[in-house]
């Protein structure tokens, strides 16, 4: 659609972004540029655009993903609740406190877990988030740290990962960009060519890593960690008074939904692959073609019946009791859930009046071969920071800016167009940690218990340092050729020299 004969600007993301930014009121905010991005779909007509509203809103309701996210978003609540009814989130607590000797301990704990579960980056929010928050409290960490490492871990290790839940839909985006192609190795060497031009994702996870071992923050995060460390947790007093437990009632459940999901991911996987596949499908290929959303939602529910029967087991809750604890933790998040599906209804809005396709048409003017890389990686952030979804940028990106790739290297798969690939999904990366619209970003604010806002405005100043880093020692650089291998050890080096040169230290130091 145009907007009276030219293409519509991005105002309802930034009237969003800038309302949220000024009210702190999120659910507002984006209902308000949901409204104003109706408007403009319909003209300024207000009846059409309350319509037009609905609509999308239904529309979103009903989708069959949205639907698996939010049955797996509410199943994980539920076993949270169970487990710390039951005594068993203290009691794994406690038995990390074996390991984990102080505040630079548990980031370093949190930050590998994270590593850890990079299959999915939705998974990785929701159960690293709800796991370490009591371990934080206990050292006296803030919430928006925790929500800091787990949103800017999850994605980029599940965009690099080689089986994770993001690879298959990779791999058919790139199929369709690069069909007529010569590809020397096939399509997922060629894929495999691209991830040391992801800059953004192994940047962002090396960062993390110095910020959580170092124990140094910079900007808001530094002001808040100070406050928080000055305070007196009431989680510290409650835990002297609660009983020893088990540990295995948390990590049980915690166990059963990684290995569920996984074993989920697995069987869908092979069934589907089967079908539409070769007899002889491989991990890969696997992974691919299972319905992830599905298998995540049977990996919660099965983790909360775990959760329930050792609690019945271990007779710390009766059954109504177990049951009355998991209904409190749906409740607790269905105000995020709220927001989620708001920023559902937004992006729809926004696919409607053709937003991100307005900020991708600057790729087509005066492209040449070395800037490629660094204008997409610009534009790919820019349509994920007014979107929230990196899928969505994925799918609208790949189909302009690879073909184009392909045609300034002589219609091969040469320079440019791996760093091409690279630019595109690092980027969306990128703007999704900036953009309080999100997914990943609302779901690790509540999972770790921290306001959306506040975790965007403490985690903005350090994923703007690794993006400016990502551009200077990554994109430009690659664009005139100079080898990701040589670049990499820089881009690392020079952000861990950021995080000692800028950050200054708490009360970080294990005991």
């Amino acid at each position: 659609m145009e907007w009276y004969g030219s293409p519509p600007p991005p105002l309802p993301p930034l009237v969003t972004i800038g309302l949220a930014i000024v009210t702190q009121r999120v659910r507002l905010s984006l209902s308000v540029g949901l409204g104003f991005g109706a408007l403009l779909a319909t003209q300024l007509d207000p009846l059409a655009a309350a319509t037009l509203t609905a609509g999308l809103l239904f529309h979103v309701a009903l989708a069959t993903d949205n639907i698996l996210i939010t049955a797996f978003s509410l199943l994980v609540a539920g076993m949270v609740a169970v487990i710390e009814h039951n005594g068993g989130t203290i009691a794994l607590v406690r038995r990390a406190e074996r390991v984990v000797r102080g505040p630079r301990s548990a980031m370093a704990a949190s930050w590998l877990a994270g590593l850890f579960v990079f299959f999915d980056d939705y998974a990785n929010c929701l159960m690293v988030g709800t796991t370490f928050r009591p371990l934080y409290d206990r050292h006296k960490l803030s919430h928006a740290k925790l929500a800091y490492i787990v949103d800017s871990t999850a994605a980029p290790v599940a965009s690099f990962a080689i089986i994770s839940t993001w690879i298959g839909y990779e791999l058919g985006l790139l199929a369709d960009a690069l069909e007529g192609v010569p590809l020397a190795g096939g399509l997922l060497v060629f894929f495999v060519s691209t991830l040391p031009f992801r800059f953004y994702s192994i940047y962002s996870l090396a960062f993390v890593g110095t910020v959580a071992l170092s124990g140094r923050d910079f900007g808001p995060m530094a002001r808040l960690e100070h406050k928080t460390r000055a305070a007196t947790l009431a989680f510290e007093q409650r835990t002297t008074l609660e009983p020893a437990r088990s540990a295995w009632l948390a990590a049980g459940p915690i166990l059963s939904l990684l290995l569920a999901t996984l074993a989920c991911l697995y069987l869908d996987g092979r069934a589907s692959a089967g079908v539409s596949g070769p007899a002889n499908p491989t991990l890969l290929s696997i992974m691919g073609a299972a319905n992830a959303y599905r298998s995540m939602a049977l990996g919660a529910g099965t983790a909360l019946l775990v959760s329930i029967a050792l609690s019945l087991s271990s007779r710390t809750l009766t059954f109504p009791g177990a049951l009355r604890a998991s209904w409190h933790g749906m409740r607790r998040i269905l105000g995020a859930l709220v927001i989620l599906y708001l920023a559902w209804g937004l992006g729809e809005a926004l696919e409607t009046i053709g937003t991100a396709h307005a900020l991708t048409n600057l790729l087509t003017n005066s492209v040449t071969a070395w800037s490629l890389p660094t204008l997409t990686f610009l534009v790919a952030a820019a349509v994920s920071f007014a979107t929230g979804s990196s899928f969505s940028t994925m799918a609208i990106l790949i189909p302009l800016v690879v073909p184009l790739a392909v045609t300034l290297a002589a219609g091969t798969a040469g320079p440019p167009v791996p760093a091409t690939v690279g630019a595109v999904l690092a980027g969306a990366c990128f703007g999704d940690h900036i953009s309080p619209i999100s997914d990943t970003t609302i779901l690790s604010a509540t999972a770790s218990g921290v306001e959306v806002i506040t975790h965007v405005r403490t985690q903005l100043p350090y994923a703007l340092s690794v993006g400016a880093l990502s551009l200077c020692l990554g994109y430009l650089p690659a664009g005139f050729g100079v080898s990701p291998f040589i670049l990499l050890p820089l881009g690392v080096g020079l952000g861990a020299a950021l995080v000692w040169g800028l950050g200054r230290t708490g009360e970080t130091s294990d005991s």
